[in-house]
């Protein structure tokens, strides 16, 4: 019974937060930053002969996004409502879909991603290495993807 019950809890808050993904997305625009964001981070510590870092990657299509980090012993593959805003693309935590229960402040924006020039930059409270730095990342837009 008490599984039945914490099952059906899950299932309802998904549900929740999926609506209220979708129903967020309709702010405005996004089509621009279609695309792959890429930053690949690399730390001093070395285990078992080899760097210690974080992959991590954006896959920007419509008005939302999977923001996947894939490290050693840290890793997360986060589903995101995007707005825009001008040169700046702010992305809002919507689930984990792995299903891991996460407590992202759902009103701050996990990442924002802005261009300057014809670079793009990340700042993010997801980035292990440094939750406060300004990254350089590698765009590909929608366009240039391998489908």
């Amino acid at each position: 019974m008490q599984n039945t019950i914490k099952g059906i809890t899950l299932l309802a808050t998904t549900y929740l937060s999926i609506t209220g993904c979708i129903s967020q997305t309709k702010a405005n625009k996004t089509s621009f930053w279609n695309g792959r964001y890429e930053l690949n981070t690399l730390t001093d510590e070395i285990m078992n002969g080899i760097n210690v870092g974080t992959n991590y990657e954006i896959n920007v299509k419509g008005d939302s996004c999977l923001f996947t980090g894939d490290g050693i012993q840290y890793a997360f593959s986060d589903k995101c409502f995007i707005r825009s805003n001008k040169d700046t693309l702010l992305g809002y935590f919507c689930y984990d879909t792995d299903g891991f229960i996460q407590y992202h402040e759902r009103s701050v924006p996990l990442f924002k991603i802005f261009r300057k020039d014809t670079n793009y930059y990340i700042i993010s409270s997801a980035i292990l290495e440094d939750t406060t730095k300004t990254y350089l990342v590698k765009h590909t837009p929608e366009s240039e993807k391998i489908q």
